[in-house]
């Protein structure tokens, strides 16, 4: 299954693994694995991980190599669902 497909299916703006992470214990993928890459800029609040986890993430990261750093918010989906806007299912 491409990564491309995978979040369309399971709602994901973003497919990551939640357990990776950089040097600085940030998670991380890239703009490629995005539904809408144009959304993965600073700031945004997507729904992020793949078929093993899903949780709210906030980017803090967008770099010139084509990574992107994001935190987990803590708590379920189901607590941070409002902070990802009206477009996200």
């Amino acid at each position: 299954m491409s990564s491309r497909s995978e979040p369309e299916a399971t709602g994901l703006d973003l497919v990551a693994d939640l357990n990776a992470e950089d040097d600085d214990g940030l998670g991380w993928s890239t703009p490629a694995d995005a539904v809408h890459p144009e959304r993965v800029v600073l700031g945004a609040m997507l729904l992020a991980g793949n078929r093993c986890g899903r949780a709210v993430v906030r980017i803090v990261a967008v770099d010139d190599d084509g990574q992107v750093h994001f935190t987990i918010l803590p708590g379920p989906v189901a607590k941070n669902r409002h902070l990802l806007g009206p477009t996200v299912a």
